[in-house]
């Protein structure tokens, strides 16, 4: 009866054990601490845009690749423009990456949306981008309803591919910020779309 005994005792103990070793922090997530929140990356983007654009690069990072691309898409609730940015191939380690994006400021006459910022400062973790080790990049999207057609003002969709990106990442006391100006890669829906807007 004693051995039943020590034996479950053993086997909670292996249990508990186990259950302990994934942890957050076992697992490698570290809570992010940094200053990072949704309304200072849309006040940093929108005062930068607003009286500092040419801060903003126009030329590819060296130690990390930057994509973006551009799709539209026909759903029940109208039609949907999505952008994504993906920050991937580090060539060195990028602590703690902070993304986020918006859009040229005339797109609110063709976006049915509060505001166009979008970033990742809800995540409660950090991601850690290092070369060749996974995650292998780390990637940003927003969907946002179109308003309908008859809405749209055809001026401002010709600044649809334009995106303002800041990737930050570093420790909270050596924090770097890149900030990018890049014209988001068109889907062949997306060069549709634009055409049949432009046509009618």
């Amino acid at each position: 009866m004693s051995r039943q005994i020590w034996t479950a005792l053993c086997m909670i103990l292996l249990v508990l054990c186990l259950t302990a070793c994934t942890s957050d922090s076992a697992m490698g997530q570290v809570k992010r601490t940094d200053s990072y929140t949704l309304n200072s990356e849309r006040r940093d983007l929108e005062e930068r845009i607003k009286n500092n654009r040419d801060s903003f690069q126009q030329t590819m990072p060296e130690k990390y690749t930057l994509t973006a691309t551009v799709n539209v898409s026909h759903e029940a609730d109208g039609d949907r423009i999505t952008y994504d940015v993906l920050v991937n191939d580090a060539q060195i380690p990028l602590a703690n990456v902070i993304q986020s994006f918006t859009l040229a400021p005339a797109m609110m006459k063709v976006i049915d949306a509060p505001d166009l910022l979008n970033t990742n400062t809800s995540n409660d973790y950090e991601t850690n981008l290092e070369p060749n080790k996974e995650p292998l990049g780390l990637s940003l999207g927003r969907s946002y309803v179109l308003k309908p057609r008859t809405d749209i003002n055809r001026s401002a969709l010709t600044d649809y591919q334009d995106m303002y990106i800041k990737i930050s990442y570093g420790s909270d006391d050596e924090r770097t910020e890149d900030y990018f100006y890049i014209q988001a890669e068109p889907s062949i829906e997306a060069q549709a779309y634009m055409e049949s807007i432009s046509n009618e």
